[in-house]
C-alpha cells in the first residue's frame, strides 16, 4: 500500500502512513495500513460529501476537509501504538488499567495494590510510577526498613521493628508490580537497583501424615456427614493446586467419563493449563456434589446448615471469593486448636511426595506444573524426598574401595 498511496500523513513518533482516498457513493472514505497487522487496510468513513463536479478520473485530489478528517482517523487507530507520555500516567491510571493490562488474579492484584498503597503513604509525592526512580526507590526502601509498625491506630501505640522478611517481600512486590508495568507505563525497573535485605534461609518442610489425618479427624467431628467440604480438602490434597485454583473451577471442568478435572490457564497463577486425573471414588463424590455452574456452588447453601455464619447468612448467589474466604477461615480455625495442617501445606506435601516416587524435581515440576527452580527453594522438603542417608546406604558397596 506504501508504494501506491498518494498522499502520507506523519505521526508523532515519526512514522509515515500512506493513504487514498475512495469513493462510496456521495461520500469520501480514506483506507491506509491497518496499523498492527501486515498485510491487511482499513477503510473509514470521512463524512466529506463529494462535490458534484469532481471527477475522479481526473485524479484530483480531495477536498481539504478529507485531509482534515483522514488525519484525525488515521491518529485514531494508530495512538494505541504510539509512545505514551510515562511522565503524565498517574497512579489513578495505572490502579484503573493494571487488572486488565497485567491479567492478575484477585488475590495478586489485592496484594499490589495494598502494596503499592503502602509506597505512596511514604512517598506522597509520587504522582505515578513514572516518578519513581532507583534513588526514590533505595530511599523509601531505607525508611520503610527503619520505621516501625504498631498493632494499633492510638498516637502512642508501642511499635516493633519490621523483620527483615517483610522488607523483603516489599521490594520483591514492587520489583514484581514494576515488571508488569513495563514497557507501557515506565521503560526500566528501578526497583532492581534496590539491594534487598539478607533473609536467612529457610527450608521448606512438609505436613507429617499424622497432622494430615488429625485435620481430617477434626473436620469430620467439627461438621459430621459434610462431605462437600471434606471432599473439596482431599481433591486440593489430590492435585496439588493453589486455594484459589480450585475455588474458581466450573462445573464442566470436571469430566467424569474421563475421570479428570481440569485447571485453566486463567485460574492458573503462571497460565498453565493442568488436566488432573481423580480416583474414580472421588470422581463419583463429585457428580454427587457438583452445582449447576461451579464445582462448589452447593456449598452456600449446605454452609447455612453446617457452618452457619454473616458470610453466608443472607447471601443468595455462590462466587469462588466466598468459597475462598471459607476455606482460609476453615484453615484458620484449625490452627487456633493447635493443628498444624496449612492449606499450602498440602501444596507441599504433593510436590515432596511426587519427587519422592519420581526421584526427580524436573518430572514432578512438569506434572504439577511449576518451575523446578520454584519447587526447590519454596515446596520441596529435600530431606523427605531424597534421603540421603538411604542413598548412602545403597551405594556403600559401589562407593566402598577395592582391597
Amino acid at each position: 500500500m506504501s508504494r501506491r498511496a498518494k498522499y502520507t500523513f506523519p505521526l508523532s513518533d515519526g512514522r509515515i502512513v500512506g493513504a487514498n482516498f475512495k469513493i462510496r457513493g456521495d461520500y469520501f472514505r480514506v483506507q491506509f495500513a491497518h496499523p498492527t497487522e501486515e498485510g491487511r487496510y482499513v477503510e473509514a468513513a470521512t463524512g466529506v460529501a463529494v462535490p458534484k463536479n469532481f471527477d475522479p478520473k481526473k485524479d484530483k485530489d480531495p477536498p481539504a476537509d478529507w485531509f482534515n478528517e483522514s488525519s484525525k482517523i488515521i491518529q485514531r487507530h494508530y495512538s494505541p501504538t504510539l509512545p505514551t507520555d510515562l511522565k503524565k500516567v498517574t497512579w489513578e491510571t495505572v490502579i484503573a488499567e493494571i487488572e486488565a493490562e497485567c491479567q492478575l488474579r484477585t488475590r495478586s492484584l489485592e496484594v499490589y495494590l495494598s502494596t503499592l498503597s503502602i509506597f505512596r503513604r511514604y512517598v506522597p509525592g509520587s504522582k505515578g510510577p513514572g516518578d519513581v526512580t532507583a534513588e526514590v526507590a533505595i530511599a523509601f526502601m531505607k525508611k520503610y526498613a527503619a520505621d516501625g509498625f504498631s498493632r494499633s491506630k492510638k498516637s502512642d501505640a508501642k511499635k516493633y521493628p519490621r523483620k527483615a522478611k517483610t522488607v523483603e517481600n516489599m521490594v520483591r512486590r514492587m520489583t514484581g508490580l514494576f515488571a508488569k508495568l513495563m514497557p507501557k507505563y515506565v521503560k526500566e525497573n528501578p526497583w532492581s537497583h534496590v539491594k534487598r535485605p539478607t533473609v536467612p534461609k529457610t527450608v521448606p518442610t512438609i505436613p507429617t501424615e499424622t497432622d494430615v489425618t488429625q485435620f481430617f479427624t477434626w473436620l469430620e467431628n467439627r461438621y459430621p456427614g459434610w462431605e462437600l467440604v471434606r471432599l473439596f480438602v482431599e481433591v486440593k490434597a489430590l492435585i496439588a493446586c493453589r486455594l484459589q485454583d480450585l475455588c474458581f473451577v466450573r462445573s464442566n471442568q470436571f469430566n467424569a467419563t474421563g475421570c479428570t478435572l481440569t485447571i485453566n490457564p486463567s485460574q492458573d497463577k503462571t497460565h498453565r493449563e493442568r488436566v488432573v486425573p481423580l480416583p474414580t471414588d472421588v470422581c463419583a463424590a463429585l457428580e454427587r456434589t457438583k452445582g449447576p455452574t461451579f464445582l462448589w456452588e452447593r456449598y452456600l447453601e449446605e454452609s447455612k446448615k453446617h457452618r452457619p455464619s454473616k458470610l453466608t447468612k443472607y447471601r443468595t448467589e455462590f462466587t469462588p471469593e466466598l468459597m475462598y474466604n471459607a476455606m482460609k477461615s476453615l484453615f484458620r480455625d484449625y490452627g487456633k486448636t493447635g493443628g498444624k495442617l496449612r492449606s499450602h501445606g498440602l501444596r507441599k506435601r504433593a510436590i515432596t511426595l511426587t519427587a519422592l516416587a519420581t526421584q526427580s524435581v524436573d518430572q514432578t515440576a512438569e506434572a504439577i506444573g511449576l518451575d523446578a527452580a520454584t519447587a526447590r527453594k519454596y515446596y520441596l522438603d529435600a530431606k523427605t524426598a531424597f534421603d540421603g542417608n538411604d542413598l548412602l546406604k545403597k551405594m556403600a558397596e559401589v562407593l566402598r574401595p577395592k582391597k
